[in-house]
């Protein structure tokens, strides 16, 4: 282990070299510079391990000397040596960046070792940090820490491009404030009673940004005991940009669902009808002279009408105008009655009539009944269930939908599979709803959908 002296008296140099000599367990060279000018050039370059600097060297100090280092952003695992009494001097070597200080007289090669290779772990332990910082420093992310009250204690660049924010602006501040939501408050409501159940927490928070727009982020909180005082960390990312295109996506989509519905309803619809129409008079006229043949024409007549029925089963299904003309509760209601006539199933409706569910923006109200149709699909076609019910209410602040059948339930790992399910969360998460299912093998599904109002 390379060690350098920094002293202009000589005897200083023998008698540290017999003490580091004297050390058992390590080997150690010592090397010596005793003027400023050379221990400068050996600090910049950097090829000791440890440096045992006076504070006395001619015209300078071992004070000018740290000062110089820190200017020039060195570090380097550096023991100050003082004299009895200069406690002044020890805390400003301290302040500069010093590992460590000895009071000459009262060294022993124990001592010495001891010094020398804490120094060295504390520097290698600090240039970890500075790495570990720098990363964090160019994390493109908000990454930051509160403490348990969610007063802010930690900040780094990237919540600063995110939120606006500098860290001498929010240090100290709650996380309440920088964020702001009509919806409550994220991190009382939702994040610490996940973190309680789950030991984290991953919410989607719509809030308003220090310009006034909207702004989506998506945050992933871990609890962390920091210097005996529990918090938590954030790791945040912007989804604000995805979020918008994804209502963009799903404006388009119903829209093209709508057009697509509207054709149906108004062309083939009407085709259907005029050749049900044809092939019935065709029928009649083939009555007299072919029954065999008129029998024919009837069952195609038949079939043709069937079409038209299914077509504009489908047409409704596509354009969801009992939305417009009932409002969300009539639709639903409609939408079981049509489930339990089709498939004869038992469907029942508990369906809030409160006058909020009119002032619903339409995308919301379009998602809550396309999340209502997909889930009914689902229950009709893989549970072999013979109830259904659906709920829509009213609850603490809250719009609570369910849908509860009484089917084969699901496998654990079926929770998180299937693109019914997927869509569904997606359509949820779009409007910043709450979503999740229970189900387990032989004892039905439940969906539950929870929207906070008031809804922005």
């Amino acid at each position: 282990m390379k060690v350098l002296l920094i002293d202009d008296d000589e005897d200083e140099y023998i008698l540290n070299r017999d003490l580091l000599d004297d050390i058992k367990n390590r080997s150690f060279k010592l090397d010596w510079a005793d003027n400023y000018e050379d221990a400068l050039d050996a600090l910049v370059e950097g090829s000791h391990d440890a440096y045992l600097l006076d504070y006395r060297l001619g015209a300078h100090t071992g004070i000018d000397l740290l000062r110089e280092i820190q200017s020039r952003g060195l570090h380097r695992a550096t023991i100050f040596l003082t004299g009895q009494g200069d406690d002044a001097v020890d805390q400003s070597a301290m302040e500069l960046g010093a590992s460590d200080y000895l009071i000459k007289g009262e060294v022993s090669a124990s001592t010495l070792e001891r010094a020398i290779r804490y120094a060295i772990e504390q520097e290698k332990a600090k240039e970890r940090l500075k790495f570990q910082a720098e990363i964090l420093k160019n994390v493109h992310d908000a990454v930051f820490y509160v403490d348990k009250s969610g007063r802010i204690e930690g900040w780094n660049e990237g919540a600063t491009r995110i939120f606006g924010l500098s860290a001498e602006e929010i240090f100290g501040r709650s996380i309440r404030e920088i964020c702001p939501s009509s919806h409550g408050s994220p991190f009382d409501d939702r994040i610490i009673p996940a973190i309680e159940e789950h030991g984290m927490a991953e919410e989607v928070i719509q809030c308003e940004s220090r310009s006034g727009e909207d702004l989506y982020i998506r945050a992933k909180v871990t609890p962390m005991v920091q210097s005996g005082m529990e918090g938590y960390v954030f790791c945040a990312s912007d989804i604000t940009k995805q979020k918008k295109l994804e209502a963009e996506i799903v404006r388009i989509s119903e829209n093209e669902q709508r057009r697509i519905g509207q054709d149906l309803h108004d062309d083939l619809c009407s085709q259907l009808s005029g050749i049900g129409c044809l092939t019935k008079v065709l029928e009649q006229q083939l009555r007299s002279k072919n029954q065999e043949e008129a029998d024919l024409l009837r069952k195609v007549t038949e079939m043709v009408a069937q079409a038209g029925v299914r077509t504009r089963e489908i047409a409704k299904g596509l354009v969801p105008t009992v939305l417009e003309t009932q409002g969300l509760s009539g639709a639903i209601d409609e939408l079981v009655s049509r489930q339990r006539d089709v498939y004869g199933v038992a469907c029942v409706a508990q369906l809030s009539n409160d006058s909020r569910l009119d002032d619903l923006p339409s995308h919301v109200s379009i998602q809550l009944y396309r999340i209502v149709q997909e889930a009914l699909a689902n229950s009709i076609k893989h549970s072999d269930c013979e109830e259904i019910e659906v709920r829509l209410e009213f609850s603490d602040g809250r719009l609570e939908l369910s849908i509860r059948d009484d089917g084969k339930g699901m496998k654990p790992d079926d929770d998180s599979s299937g693109m019914g399910l997927f869509t569904m969360r997606r359509r949820a998460e779009i409007i910043g709803a709450e979503f999740d299912l229970h189900g387990s093998p032989g004892d039905g599904t439940r969906i539950r959908c929870s929207l906070r109002l008031p809804i922005a």
